[in-house]
């Protein structure tokens, strides 16, 4: 497959009432604004999510007094100019067929089909059933018809999901047949995610052989899943509610799931359809660093004005943004991800008896995956699939389901030599009365802790030290930290709310305990983290880290927690990876980045290995290095924001 790189994705969902519709688009100045920008690929509008289309089409419902061919038009100017062209189309939100066919609609246990207040300004009211014959046909011939038309590049189906769970006659009536129990929540999850996917097949078959398809919402490591998409598309707004924090675990966990990644961001400063909010540039190259940092390309969101055209401004500043990007893929182009330690995470799994799985917005891996990165460590996310073999010490977060293929592959790998940190309930057997493997036979499981507070304490520190996320109780002759225990739970007696809860006395039982490669923390460290970013939290993970690890890819003393330091290379090469800028929380929930952040030079990073020469890209300027040992030393100029260094074996 070629590359994918340099991708813009057109919104373009538009309500009946805009009576100028398309007065100021041209589909010459659309494509050469994209072509000015060093565009390679776009997804476009053949169908938005209001269920209108842009084409003269004999199967679907064209935007009202919509004039020609705009879809057509856009497809053909593009070729022109070599920019390859995905056709979007929503899957879960068509209100313009849900209103022609209310029979497609999903009805939700109460039997409603509208999902949200109509008071809110959201058009995600009505959603389709996956499992409804008559949309099906629709939505398959549709992209049938659109394929044929105009041979584009490929589908990206958007919103694909299976929430709100369908309870229209047509799922009922089919899950009784199954002999499913249509008031057991796991029944009808399951029923929901077996049509979900079938859906997700239909749409791939629809699609010829050696074109992109691009299936937003479907679970990347579900089994199978790999056949209904051929690529990744990350798509996150940090800006809006997804937040910064949610790119890093995402991409770590689907880089071991798909060949090619775009990560996309948007221009928008608060959410899709946000007509006028603009981010700063500084915000948008953020986003563009975090990619190359990660070792994925890059996509840029917008929503072009149904009576006007691709806005000048916007496309020249993404144009500027481009062209650094584009001077820095004579490296990045065959460059991968370093990493050395892997956070397991659990695999989706969807049956009549068991959900889990998905990483969706878990905090406890979520808040590994933050404590790593910045502590400068090079990661990924694995589920019990996926080969432990590349890693030198794998994480278990907090409440890691743990299957008999998982007992094995870790008994496996530590008798392998490599380490393990497990933390809280994770490592337990999935009754939660004792842990699963031999390995972890040096600790006595005491339970669950029954407190809601605790503390601990270590040689290193001599003071309590708040757990905030208490885990499970356990002793040791291994132990490396005490266990404190508080004078009372926090709660309400009728008369006192115990809120200052202070710690009482060691109980003689371990918080840490270590032997033999494993170290299991007692409480929800990962958790804890994600929600109180206690520093001292991720001192103490580093300190068991630099036993476990004492020389690994990165030494980046000196450097703040809020800078990333990352590497991705080839054989020939490493890319070394500086980002400095990084979001402050503004008001009530917003974080911004309104301009970079300098770090003066003189810093030092340490690189595992022998170089020859770096340089800082791309205009390849040489920067000092100094071997020391293992380690090269790479000393830093004055970083404004991002900078890549590369360094020749």
């Amino acid at each position: 497959m070629k590359k994918l790189k340099r991708g813009i994705h057109i919104d373009f969902h538009t309500l009946p009432g805009i009576y100028n519709f398309g007065e100021g688009f041209d589909a010459e100045v659309f494509a050469e604004r994209l072509k000015n920008a060093n565009v390679e690929i776009i997804n476009a509008f053949f169908q938005c999510n209001i269920g209108h289309v842009y084409y003269p089409t004999k199967i679907g419902v064209p935007y009202p007094d919509m004039q020609g061919d705009m879809f057509g038009d856009i497809v053909r100017e593009c070729r022109k100019r070599d920019i390859r062209v995905v056709g979007y189309t929503n899957t879960a939100i068509n209100h313009v067929q849900a209103i022609l066919h209310p029979e497609w609609q999903r009805v939700d246990s109460e039997g409603r089909v509208l999902q949200h207040e109509r008071t809110i300004t959201s058009s995600f009211f009505r959603t389709m059933c996956y499992n409804s014959d008559g949309y099906r046909k629709y939505l398959s011939s549709l992209i049938r018809e659109v394929m044929e038309l105009y041979d584009i590049d490929g589908i990206f189906a958007d919103c694909m999901t299976p929430s709100p769970f369908c309870h229209c006659p047509k799922c009922t009536r089919e899950m009784i047949e199954e002999g499913l129990d249509v008031t057991n929540e796991n029944h009808v999850r399951y029923f929901a995610h077996k049509k979900f996917f079938e859906f997700a097949h239909m749409i791939r078959s629809a699609v010829p052989e050696g074109k992109l398809v691009q299936q937003t919402g479907v679970p990347f490591d579900w089994d199978g899943a790999q056949n209904v998409s051929t690529h990744g598309e990350l798509e996150c707004l940090p800006a809006g509610r997804w937040g910064y924090d949610f790119f890093g675990p995402q991409v770590a966990y689907m880089r071991k799931c798909r060949d090619q990644i775009l990560y996309m961001s948007g221009r928008f400063h608060y959410n899709w359809g946000d007509f006028g909010g603009y981010k700063s540039i500084a915000s948008m190259e953020n986003d563009c660093f975090d990619a190359l940092s990660q070792g994925v390309q890059v996509s840029i969101g917008d929503h072009m004005h149904p009576a006007g055209n691709l806005d000048k401004k916007l496309y020249e500043d993404i144009g500027a943004l481009f062209e650094r990007v584009k001077a820095y893929e004579e490296w990045t182009d065959d460059a991968v991800y370093r990493s050395e330690i892997g956070i397991l995470n659990d695999k989706t799994v969807v049956t009549k008896d068991e959900m889990r799985g998905g990483l969706g917005r878990n905090p406890s891996v979520r808040g590994a995956a933050r404590m790593l990165a910045e502590l400068k460590y090079g990661f990924d996310i694995l589920n019990e699939d996926m080969d432990f073999s590349p890693y030198k010490l794998l994480l278990l977060p907090d409440d890691l389901y743990m299957s008999e293929n998982l007992r094995k592959k870790l008994s496996a790998f530590l008798a392998d030599g490599g380490k393990v940190i497990s933390s809280g309930s994770a490592g337990l057997n999935n009754e939660k009365t004792d842990f699963a493997c031999k390995e972890w036979d040096f600790i006595r499981f005491d339970g669950i802790d029954e407190h809601n507070v605790s503390f601990f304490t270590d040689a290193l520190r001599q003071r309590p030290i708040a757990m905030y996320r208490p885990g499970i109780r356990m002793t040791s002759a291994y132990k490396t930290a005490d266990y404190i225990k508080p004078y009372f739970n926090r709660h309400f007696d009728g008369i006192h709310g115990y809120r200052y809860v202070p710690p009482e006395k060691t109980t003689g039982q371990a918080a840490l305990a270590e032997k033999d490669g494993v170290c299991h923390i007692c409480f929800r460290i990962f958790e804890s983290y994600y929600f109180e970013a206690y520093a001292l939290h991720k001192q103490l993970l580093d300190k068991i880290i630099k036993r476990f690890m004492p020389a690994p890819l990165l030494k980046a003393e000196g450097i703040p927690s809020t800078a990333r330091v990352t590497l991705t290379g080839t054989k020939a090469y490493e890319l070394l990876h500086i980002k400095t800028s990084f979001p402050e929380k503004r008001g009530h929930a917003m974080s911004v980045i309104e301009e970079h952040v300098t770090l003066p030079a003189g810093q030092c990073v340490s690189v595992k290995g022998s170089y020859k020469a770096a340089y800082r890209l791309p205009e390849k300027t040489p920067v000092s290095i100094e071997k020391d040992g293992t380690y090269t030393k790479v000393f830093l100029p004055e970083i404004e924001g991002y900078a890549m260094f590369l360094l020749e074996k």
